[in-house]
């Protein structure tokens, strides 16, 4: 047994049908699904359908958390699953972190601000303090003091899934000896009014696999596992659950919102985990199904099943009817019941079917009833086709997770769009009128290039990603590349596709909604109509972790080509000027002369080195994430840098300094402590000069990094901070 195999020790949840493992299952038992008539906030059209509310109240002091509705469901989730792994952090902090899924971040509680803003004509923007994703992972890493990796993943359904796997391949890799990992989202007025306004919703209440199915029902929730090291599980004496043992990730590239109707995808994501834990698909004993409820997800999954199991299709469920189907969270939410089924040898029942359609051929697990089960297969499909699947596993099974080589990746192109132009940028409705200094990418070069739908459906920040990429690489698409993973970073997403789609459905009370405005909303929209563009069916990933976005998104797409689940791979980051990023960071005294706000978009094409007749440009060799402690402590960083990388040949540094004013101190000073520690010479660079401040800026600092290794044939580290505590570091050299 692989000494560094992901085990679970530690379950937290948080969901409409109850808190804590025990309520749950007690509920699930007993056939008690969660959805009941909405209260948390008033829908003029929808009220009385059925959702995965949870009832109790979740801002109570005794929390010791401030933060947003999503953040709080993370926080008790998080505490639940310390508590039940017997864990004290304090004793692993350095080799600990954290990875969230969420794809509503803190929209509830900021559509207040919007709300206050359009019927009262008041600027009160406390509210969005913790809109975004990466806002939980931010406040509970600082919380618990953890100084290991740290990121958010906003992949629309997929999103807990696809971070349980990501935790799992982090601490395969050494990266982290343990990651509290998981997801958590919140209702919110966006996702309620954007599923009724694509009629995706039952009003009776989903019935998933069902002949009469309808829709789905939303919920919300939360759920973190404790994953840890088998060697570090061992150590301490811990209680092991199940061993995370497969997991596998791929994308349609088909459509925005529907899946590919043989469900192409969710196939391949399925035999990728079962590669990965060394399995054939006959060991399977039980599936938890993503089974939403409606016509085609549904219908597509099946059609999945058979390609896989052919006629011997394991005993299957979909538990969405028991928690509203919660988002970000639901991945997370389904692998603890898949858990608790190892653990109690017992099937969980899909609530809500009654008779079977023919398309499907196939009948769910209706009652909860005893099996004999080893291994379990658990899958999360999303918005974008981005599909997510792992296997778990009884501790005493014989499961060794395909372990890779550390190897360095080359970059093949990188695509820029940016630096802009400074100028003044006005502040536009319904926002108080006002104009503020910025770096803007202006009218888009290139644009010409995309076909007269693209131009016509695709955001301006899509566009600007679908460019970048299209500059990174010389090849076009032809039919699809089944085995290339993009991973596109975003601090902010598609913040103005948001903020329209809102504005409308507040003002007009949801009787005019806009449906094609709401899948563009999603973080993961860019990503997804990238794989759309250049047809790529590997991982599809939207890390969205403030300003270390990038790095994380590099992380991602470096593991797919080092564990061999891709040949190529896009990795990049986008983020865009918009008037809410303009007019609340100037109301809270972000922008300054020296502190603009900026915008852009950049693509890196990366390889394997040992490719022959193949153009480097250089050599990634080395990404690393965390968290720094405050005080700033440059000695440690110089350590945690040579962890990663030989100091002692000198080279250039690129930092985001003449950005946020509060690191650049701790950018001298790491750039001091550097050339003091290794006695070689480390010049100085930087770059938000040139770009603007903005979440993704780190991405344009790669592009720079690159260019000096490629021309100058230097080294090159490109170390990123933010403001929120998270940290990068990312080496090159020739």
């Amino acid at each position: 047994m692989a000494s560094r195999s992901p085990v679970v020790t530690g379950l937290g949840i948080v969901a409409a049908p109850g808190h804590g493992v025990e309520a749950v299952w007690t509920a699930l038992a007993g056939g008690a699904g969660g959805l009941k008539p909405l209260g948390l906030f008033p829908s003029p059209r929808h009220g009385p359908v059925p959702v995965g509310e949870i009832q109790e109240d979740l801002n109570d002091p005794a929390l010791h958390l401030r933060g947003s509705r999503s953040d709080r469901l993370a926080w008790l989730a998080v505490r639940q699953a310390i508590a039940s792994a017997s864990l004290s952090l304090s004793d692993h902090r350095d080799r600990a972190g954290m990875l969230l899924g969420s794809s509503v971040g803190g929209s509830y509680d900021s559509e207040r601000f919007l709300e206050i803003l359009l019927k009262r004509r008041c600027m009160r923007a406390l509210p969005t303090r913790y809109h975004e994703c990466n806002s939980a992972v931010s406040l509970i890493a600082a919380n618990l003091g953890l100084l290991g990796p740290c990121m958010t993943i906003a992949t629309a359904c997929s999103s807990g899934a696809l971070a349980l796997a990501t935790a799992a391949e982090m601490i395969q890799s050494g990266e982290a000896d343990i990651m509290l990992a998981g997801g958590a989202d919140s209702l919110s007025r966006m996702t309620w009014g954007g599923f009724h306004a694509l009629l995706l919703v039952d009003a009776e209440g989903c019935r998933p696999f069902d002949a009469q199915r309808n829709g789905m029902s939303l919920g919300e929730g939360g759920a973190v596992l404790v994953l840890e090291a088998e060697e570090t599980a061992r150590a301490r004496g811990a209680n092991i659950l199940a061993r995370l043992g497969g997991w596998g990730a791929s994308c349609d590239a088909h459509h925005a919102t529907a899946p590919h109707r043989e469900g192409r995808g969710a196939l391949a994501a399925m035999r990728s985990a079962l590669a990965r834990a060394g399995l054939e698909p006959g060991a399977m004993d039980y599936l938890n199904a993503h089974g939403t409820g409606t016509r085609d997800n549904d219908l597509a999954e099946a059609r999945a099943l058979r390609s896989l199991f052919g006629e011997r299709v394991p005993p299957f469920s979909s538990t969405k009817h028991f928690f509203g189907h919660a988002l970000a969270a639901s991945g997370a939410l389904e692998a603890v019941i898949c858990i608790e089924a190892l653990r109690r040898q017992l099937l969980p029942p899909n609530l809500g079917f009654t008779s079977m359609d023919p398309a499907i051929g196939l009948e769910p697990v209706t009652a909860m009833r005893s099996a004999s089960l080893t291994h379990v297969m658990s899958n999360s499909f999303g918005f974008g086709g981005n599909n997510a699947v792992l296997i778990f596993s009884h501790p005493d099974a014989a499961v060794a997770p395909r372990e890779a080589p550390h190897m360095p990746v080359a970059v093949r192109g990188v695509g820029v769009i940016g630096p802009g132009t400074r100028g003044l940028k006005e502040i536009e409705p319904p926002l108080p009128a006002g104009e503020v200094a910025s770096v803007d990418c202006g009218p888009l070069a290139g644009a010409g290039e995309l076909t007269m739908n693209q131009r016509r459906r695709l955001s301006r920040l899509m566009q600007m990603v679908v460019l970048a990429a299209r500059r990174s690489v010389t090849a076009d698409a032809t039919g699809g590349d089944p085995r290339l993973a993009v991973a596109i970073g975003t601090g902010m997403g598609c913040l103005g596709d948001a903020g329209i789609f809102l504005e409308n459905l507040i003002e007009k009370e949801e009787r005019e909604p806009m449906p094609s405005r709401f899948p563009a909303s999603v973080h993961n929209a860019p990503a997804a109509q990238l794989a759309i563009d250049r047809g790529a069916q590997g991982l599809n990933a939207a890390p969205t972790t403030a300003d270390i976005s990038f790095e994380c998104a590099l992380w991602l797409a470096m593991r797919q080509l080092v564990t061999g689940e891709a040949d190529q791979a896009l990795a990049g980051a986008v983020d865009e000027l918009n008037k809410y990023l303009l007019s609340i960071g100037q109301r809270w005294g972000f922008w300054n002369e020296t502190t603009q706000p900026g915008e852009g978009a950049v693509v890196a094409a990366l390889g394997r080195v040992s490719e022959k007749d193949a153009p480097c440009l250089a050599r990634v060799s080395a990404v690393r994430l965390g968290r720094f402690e405050r005080p700033f402590d440059a000695a440690r960083e110089a350590r945690w840098m040579a962890s990663a990388t030989d100091l002692g040949e000198g080279g250039v540094l690129y930092t985001g300094a003449g950005g946020w004013p509060e690191l650049d101190p701790c950018y001298a000073a790491v750039a001091d402590m550097l050339g003091r520690k290794s006695g070689s010479s480390w010049e100085h660079r930087t770059y938000k000069s040139m770009c603007g401040e903005y979440h993704s800026a780190s991405s344009f600092g790669f592009a720079q990094a690159v260019e000096c290794v490629r021309a100058e044939r230097r080294r090159a580290m490109l170390y990123t901070l933010s403001p929120r505590g998270f940290k990068a570091l990312c080496c090159l050299q020739p």
